[in-house]
């Protein structure tokens, strides 16, 4: 895969005057165009930083590729307006297009279009020690640069084999497991053996995300949807959900194991 990044990254928030005179970082917003085989696919809001990265988390997540060997070059213009995805196929036609959606927290916007998507797959099993989710859960409480500096952003994390691998910040949720599923690719590193640990709530669409991603494993330190577990029942995920900090004993774990035998046991 050819990546041609000529935007690179912008400032990731600015320092502006409150009206009682005091100053604050506030993170900054960033809009570009995703066109897959030259054909416009999104357009996402985004902190201005790992573009590539995000374009190719976002294709997977979304359904419109099956791996990362599918894209042949992902080139960023200058001012990071246009990013260019070329797959090594054509795109498969769909029978009927699909409306425009946008992200409830951003203004994310998935175009109409008559691609053909990726069907959902069962997800991989992997045994999930505790010990893996508290080094998660540490990370998290620590928390990034940005988030520390603005307080107004989210983070998903990846752990590999029991290790943060990397860590991904932006003003969506969405957006920020997409450069973190896109880090893991353009790595070489298999998702089936990567946790994937996001700051934000988790509805259908982040569950839907990471069964598409092909990882075992979703964790958050907020609480999933009804229909979220559902669909990571029906998909074997395992969703680990209000998990905020590290525990100090045995009775503070503060964390939610959802299995697959959540509602049946109800």
């Amino acid at each position: 895969m050819q990546i041609n990044d000529r935007f690179g990254a912008a400032a990731a928030f600015e320092t502006v005057s409150l009206p009682d005179g005091t100053e604050a970082a506030v993170p900054t917003e960033h809009a570009a165009a995703l066109y897959v085989n030259e054909q416009p696919a999104f357009r996402v809001v985004c902190t201005p930083e790992l573009l590539p990265q995000l374009a190719l988390g976002r294709l997977l997540t979304e359904g419109w590729i099956a791996s990362a060997g599918e894209v042949e070059q992902i080139a960023v213009c200058a001012e990071g307006l246009k990013i260019s995805v070329h797959l090594t196929h054509p795109l498969t036609a769909r029978s009927a297009a699909a409306q425009e959606v946008s992200s409830c927290c951003t203004d994310n916007i998935t175009l109409g279009s008559p691609v053909e998507l990726q069907p959902l797959r069962g997800a991989p099993q992997l045994n999930l020690p505790p010990e893996w989710v508290d080094a998660l859960a540490a990370a998290m409480s620590a928390g990034l640069p940005l988030y520390q500096a603005t307080h107004a952003v989210h983070s998903c994390f990846v752990l590999h084999r029991g290790h943060i691998f990397c860590a991904c910040e932006d003003i969506g949720r969405h957006n920020a497991l997409d450069k973190a599923v896109g880090s893991v690719m353009l790595a070489g590193i298999p998702l089936h053996e990567c946790i994937l640990y996001t700051s934000g709530r988790v509805p259908v669409d982040m569950v839907r995300k990471a069964i598409r991603a092909g990882v075992p494993a979703l964790v958050s330190k907020t609480m999933p949807t009804v229909q979220s577990l559902e669909l990571a029942q029906e998909y074997g995920l395992q969703l680990l959900c209000g998990r905020k900090h590290p525990p100090t004993s045995s009775k503070s774990v503060g964390w939610h194991r959802f299995a697959l035998t959540y509602f049946s046991s109800m």
